[in-house]
């Protein structure tokens, strides 16, 4: 059963003795503290393990992959592997997993196998798995309007032609903005709402699933036209969730995925304060959790202990080639960036026809995996800014030369 860990008593002071606290949480001096101190920001439930921890299987297969070089994006010259990582990615926690065995796994900037690291919205992709269980076990429809399963929308005409698929694909028409560099951007007030930082003077707070109803959404487009990245509908997507069973969504979480995947520690889910979860970016989770419940897709939704725990059908449907997803994403904002992608399931499907795809998160959190050479790379990090042109770049060249290296020396 989830544990409530004492609501009141959260201050979203991180650290009092560095003045750290949810008006400066993300400076980027203060991430590689306030990464691993979520539980501090705002309020936390715990996710609890199953009884038995299922191993992860560990190789020494890639010793020499720490001995690589690696091109810079920025400079064109060639940077050592723990140079790229520090400087480039200013990563704190690396893992490769590389057909059903982890052979690459190391700690920097602080961090230790022990602790919690934030997923951000690595965590949309990983909560979006409980909606793929709901499917499959004919609980929740993709083809059916949000507005069934959460019954304060039923009656705005914003949400009316929305279904669930769109929710999960990110395309519902809305003039919402997701810009970080704007902080008049709607993200801001939203993020606000729900606790990521202190509220304006007699600014309403609305909470995660008031917000859904409160805020003045606006439609500028058809619904499913284009990919339009935004948040608090991932929020949405776990509390029809728990509508449709008619359960508490992170009870559902936790029996559904949580104890299946062998856990070794708690989940720190974060909740505004309400209790509402905030299931777009606030999981924590040590490295090797994370790995055990990113697994389900590279294992085709088996735990490591091969029991099935996601449909195999969500996977497919997720980093098969949708034609209609392709073309919404090419209309987006990130079209530049990713050539061909599309936006599935709450997954960045970097290149469908590879089967290459993608959970990411801001601040430098990333997962690749690559469907065809049973290889995953999963990064915590504490990236100086939300989200820029560089980042992406050096994550992708980081991922391309490591699945390069593997090849060479598995040839």
């Amino acid at each position: 059963m989830v544990k409530i860990v004492a609501p009141d008593k959260v201050s979203g002071m991180l650290n009092e003795a560095l003045g750290i606290d949810n008006s400066n949480w993300d400076y980027p001096t203060h991430l590689s503290f306030s990464h691993l101190n979520m539980n501090k920001l705002m309020p936390v439930s715990l996710l609890e393990p199953g009884i038995n921890s299922i191993e992860i299987p560990v190789t020494n297969k890639a010793d020499g992959i720490s001995d690589i070089e690696i091109s810079d994006p920025l400079t064109g010259r060639k940077l050592s592997f723990e140079t790229f990582l520090n400087r480039r990615l200013f990563n704190d926690a690396l893992a490769i997993f590389h057909k059903g065995e982890l052979i690459h796994e190391s700690y920097r900037n602080g961090m230790q196998p022990e602790d919690h690291h934030i997923c951000h919205s690595m965590t949309k992709s990983l909560t979006a798995m409980l909606i793929g269980i709901a499917i499959d076990e004919g609980v929740m429809k993709s083809e059916q309007p949000i507005s069934a399963y959460i019954q304060e929308l039923s009656d705005l005409d914003f949400w009316k032609p929305v279904t669930l698929r769109h929710m999960l694909d990110m395309n519902v028409g809305s003039q919402y903005s997701e810009d970080y560099t704007d902080s008049e951007a709607t993200y801001f007030s939203y993020a606000r709402s729900v606790g990521y930082y202190p509220p304006l003077e007699g600014e309403k707070i609305h909470g995660a699933r008031g917000w859904l109803s409160c805020e003045a959404l606006e439609r500028i487009e058809q619904v499913g036209n284009r990919f339009n990245y935004c948040s608090p509908l991932t929020n949405a997507l776990l509390i029809a969730a728990g509508e449709a069973y008619q359960r508490d969504p992170l009870d559902l979480l936790e029996d559904k995925i949580f104890k299946k995947t062998g856990m070794e520690d708690v989940g720190w889910f974060n909740t505004d304060k309400f209790g509402v979860p905030i299931a777009e970016g606030q999981l924590s989770l040590r490295l090797r959790d994370f790995i055990r419940w990113a697994a389900l897709m590279v294992c085709g939704g088996r735990n490591l202990a091969g029991e099935q725990v996601v449909p195999e059908s969500f996977i497919r449907d997720t980093i098969t080639p949708n034609r209609a997803s392709m073309n919404a994403f090419s209309k987006s904002e990130y079209g530049s960036y990713f050539d061909g992608a599309q936006y599935r399931n709450q997954f960045w499907v970097l290149n469908p026809e590879a089967q290459q795809y993608a959970m990411l998160g801001i601040h430098g959190q990333s997962t690749w995996i690559d469907q065809s050479r049973e290889l995953m790379i999963c990064s915590f990090g504490s990236y100086p800014v939300q989200v820029d042109p560089l980042g992406i770049k050096c994550m992708q060249t980081f991922w391309k030369t490591i699945a390069n290296t593997l090849d060479s020396q598995h040839q």
